[in-house]
């Protein structure tokens, strides 16, 4: 195959899957390892992908709202990972926020026998929630500000000033260690910042496509954040920035 035949059937690889790594595409062109590496650094050059250690991941639109199906979809067996290692951070009697997520989603059946009060902006969380008696759920009210079912706003904000939680489970677009911690919207990015500050426990729960990104809203730059919990598919030359920037970080293990 020649050159630029199978830059194009990486990009389309890519595209798909989301990320690739480079033993995957020796493997799959039977061609050498150095020759894949020339292939990623002119796709990178483009702006068609960007490198990690051992392989690359798909570049994103700074405005990065994917559709409701790709969003529960795409990471899929990485965000159980991350919500099986944050449920087992809740510990009976905390108060906690979930944001609306899919990784918040999958927590719920890991604590919905414990003795805990659950405040969310999430209409689907708080539907989950609601089925389970050992939890008392609070919602935010406001604006459904969005089709993911969160309620965002100003309304939603200053309501989120009268509690303290005892900690925080935070989505991001993107953290990334010089930009910090950022979102696709500026409704989304006023709601976590609150949040932030209304919070003991600060954790940041992103899988692998997060991790080095910069989005279009700053939230906050790291210093409020107390834990990123991440996937072992994140880049980690990455995770390593993050780590001497002072942030403690766990990767969630395979179930």
């Amino acid at each position: 195959m020649i050159t630029e035949a199978r830059r194009k059937k990486i990009q389309e690889l890519i595209e798909r899957e989301g990320i690739v790594n480079l033993q995957q595409l020796v493997d799959r062109f039977e061609v050498s390892i150095y020759t894949i590496r020339r292939d990623l650094n002119a796709l990178e050059e483009q702006g068609l992908l960007k490198k990690t250690h051992g392989g690359a991941v798909k570049v994103e639109k700074t405005r990065w709202i994917p559709s409701m199906e790709t969003g529960k979809n795409e990471a899929f067996e990485e965000k159980k990972k991350i919500a099986h290692r944050a449920a087992e951070l809740v510990e009976t009697g905390d108060t906690v926020m979930l944001m609306g997520s899919t990784i918040a989603l999958l927590m719920i059946p890991i604590i919905r026998d414990r003795n805990v009060t659950v405040v969310t902006n999430s209409l689907d969380i708080a539907k989950e929630l609601s089925l389970l008696p050992s939890i008392e759920t609070i919602l935010i009210g406001g604006r459904i500000k969005n089709f993911r079912g969160n309620i965002l706003g100003s309304r939603a904000v200053n309501e989120l000033r009268n509690y303290y939680f005892d900690k925080s489970f935070i989505p991001c677009a993107g953290i990334n260690s010089t930009f910090g911690v950022s979102t696709s919207t500026l409704d989304s990015a006023d709601f976590v910042k609150t949040v932030i500050q209304c919070t003991r426990q600060n954790i940041i729960i992103a899988d692998y496509r997060k991790i080095g990104r910069s989005t279009f809203a700053k939230v906050s730059d790291l210093t409020p954040v107390d834990l990123l919990i991440t996937d072992d598919q994140a880049d980690k030359d990455e995770l390593h920035r993050l780590a001497k920037a002072g942030i403690r970080i766990e990767i969630a293990k395979t179930l």
